[in-house]
């Protein structure tokens, strides 16, 4: 279809605005916004409508939109028709000007009074009484696959994702049956994102080709980048990195090309991830530190932004780069502040929770923790086992080793690896040969979510082969520490690495250079603000100076670590920090 205005003209088919027969150059966004003010110039199109029709099943912010309008006025100058888009305050846009081919087109009847609601109570975030709204209109007349869409998208809004899913698929086969095959596409995965925060991943799976089985045939386009980034994320959830990367990397390249900027950072996290997780730690964290900077540079959507944000805290944690994961946490509150919108969502609430861990505040991280599992297991349940896992963590570093224990194997029964933290709980309850076969195990496993920790496993097993007196063991741990620098490239791991080194140290004889070892990953771990890592370190250093026989200067360690341990609330730590000064008291005596 041609809109034919004075001095301009509009090709659908051709996907071009042309001035007196020379095309302008448009970004795709803003060639559909113009036509689609074209298609309805006889009425005030609102905004909540342009945004589902130019962007749509995609949550953008009216930024966006006014980004759109501002360059389609501006390509109309060219025209000689600035004006020709006009702004209806608290109404939306319209396209007033006379075109060639229908000078006096009748008004299109208006929606229903019931439909009216539903959207205005979408526009102000009343997500229930839209939800109420829809299905009145529903149960009369039967809505649109739009309407539908605004219906799962509400649902999913309200935290009743399970009744997004029926309102999705019958989109699907409304856009079937009237030949639109990128639409349908579209809310086809939308469907597969679903069935997959489900943990359904054979439903999700089908609906990810029945998507691509929809765009065989279709010219490159949007759509089939989110196919892309959907079939990278179920890859990394099946360990097979090198799809991962090789989705993620086409899924980046679609979003530069259509001018998705959520789509490009999105493709980004994926690409990062997966070189991260294959052994390629410099440009995974690069890849990953540019999606985070996407999230303000590129104004991405609400939903992208908290997804950018997810996978750079989790990229960072795994790596215990807890200065960096603070920092993103620093800018992404900031974001969410500019944006309006809640700053810690579901996953992310959980990333800042495990960056307070880190910093020693476990009482509000416990809380957090907690809360978060209560609204993964409601909205995204294939998370639940990632905050279990999460929950161990604080357990452990509180010292609640059968709490933590629980809380592992809760993970472990929802299908995340806790192989590495029922390892530490072993060794902290005295077992340590059972928890240095138990890591060992964990260290030979090659899935994405071991090999992401290899620096932290390796470490640890160093620490924990020493103590069962495996020396051999323990040593030719430390070697590929050493031989691999990628591996303890973060304050965090190198003073793990330290303490590791300086056990080891000790254990073979070598007390002053054990000494010298674990006094360098205390102040390693207090300059980065981790003062329960450094605190069980001085028990260790305490120790030491014990049987070297300075007895007051390892009283002096205990009392630190006793006052760190306090102010954390780890209790179950200092009933092991009691029973150590009971110790210490026998042996100065």
């Amino acid at each position: 279809m041609i809109h034919r205005f004075p001095g301009f003209e509009i090709d659908e088919a051709t996907r071009e605005v042309r001035v007196g027969g020379s095309a302008i150059a448009l970004q795709p966004k803003v060639f559909d916004l113009l036509a689609y003010l074209a298609r309805n110039r006889a009425r005030v199109v609102p905004k909540d409508e342009l945004l589902e029709a130019v962007w749509p099943g995609v949550l953008v912010t009216d930024g966006s939109l006014q980004r759109a309008v501002s360059l389609a006025r501006a390509a109309l100058a060219e025209a000689g028709a600035p004006e020709a888009i006009r702004t209806h305050a608290r109404q939306g846009y319209r396209l007033h000007i006379a075109d060639h081919t229908s000078p006096s087109l009748p008004a299109p009847a208006g929606p229903p009074p019931a439909l009216e609601r539903a959207r205005a109570a979408y526009a102000a975030g009343d997500w229930d009484a839209a939800i109420a709204a829809l299905r009145e209109v529903d149960d009369v007349e039967g809505l649109t696959a739009a309407d539908l869409q605004l219906w799962a998208h509400a649902a999913q809004c309200a935290g009743r994702p399970q009744e997004a899913a029926r309102p999705l698929e019958r989109a699907v086969a409304a856009y079937s049956a009237r030949g639109d095959r990128r639409r349908a596409a579209w809310v086809a995965i939308l469907l597969a994102q679903l069935r997959m925060e489900w943990r359904e991943l054979a439903v999700a799976r089908g609906w990810l080709l029945r998507a691509g089985r929809l765009l065989e045939g279709e010219p490159p386009c949007r759509e089939r980048g989110y196919l892309d980034l959907l079939g990278s994320r179920l890859a990394l959830m099946q360990s097979e990195l090198e799809t991962c990367l090789r989705l993620g990397e086409s899924a980046r390249a679609a979003g530069s090309q259509f001018g998705d900027a959520d789509l490009e950072s999105l493709g980004l996290v994926h690409v990062g991830e997966a070189r991260l997780y294959l052994g390629q730690v410099r440009d995974g964290m690069a890849a990953l530190d540019e999606a985070a900077v996407s999230v303000v540079a590129s104004g991405l959507s609400p939903w992208a932004g908290g997804l950018v944000y997810c996978g750079v805290i989790y990229g960072c944690m795994t790596r215990s780069d807890w200065q960096r994961a603070s920092q993103w946490t620093e800018e992404f509150t900031r974001w969410s502040a500019n944006k309006g919108v809640a700053a810690y969502p579901g996953l992310c609430r959980l990333h800042r929770a495990e960056v307070l861990a880190c910093r020693g505040d476990l009482h509000e991280a416990e809380s957090e923790t907690r809360a978060t599992i209560e609204m993964l297991a409601r909205q995204a349940p294939w998370a639940e086992g990632d905050a279990w896992g999460a929950l161990g963590d604080v357990l452990l570093a509180r010292g609640e080793l059968d709490e933590a224990r629980q809380a592992y194997v809760r993970a472990t029964e929802l299908g995340w690896e806790s192989q590495f933290g029922l390892a530490l709980v072993r060794f902290a309850a005295g077992d340590a040969e059972g928890a240095a076969n138990q890591l060992a195990r964990t260290v030979a496993d090659r899935a994405w979510s071991t090999v992401s920790k290899q620096g932290q496993a390796l470490a640890h097993l160093v620490i924990i082969a020493t103590a069962a007196g495996r020396l051999d063991e323990a040593r030719r741990a430390l070697e590929q520490l050493d031989r691999d620098p990628d591996l303890t490239s973060t304050p965090a791991l190198q003073a793990l690495t330290a303490r590791a080194r300086g056990e080891l140290a000790a254990a073979s004889g070598d007390r002053a250079g054990g000494l010298a070892s674990l006094r360098l990953a205390v102040r390693t771990w207090l300059s980065i603000d981790a003062p329960l890592s450094a605190a069980q370190a001085r028990c260790r250093l305490s120790d030491l100076l014990a049987a070297d026989g300075d007895h007051e200067s390892a009283a002096v360690e205990l009392d630190a670590a006793v006052a760190a341990f306090q102010q954390a609330g780890a209790d179950g730590l200092l009933r092991q920090c009691a029973r150590l000064k009971s110790a210490l008291a026998a042996r100065a005596g």
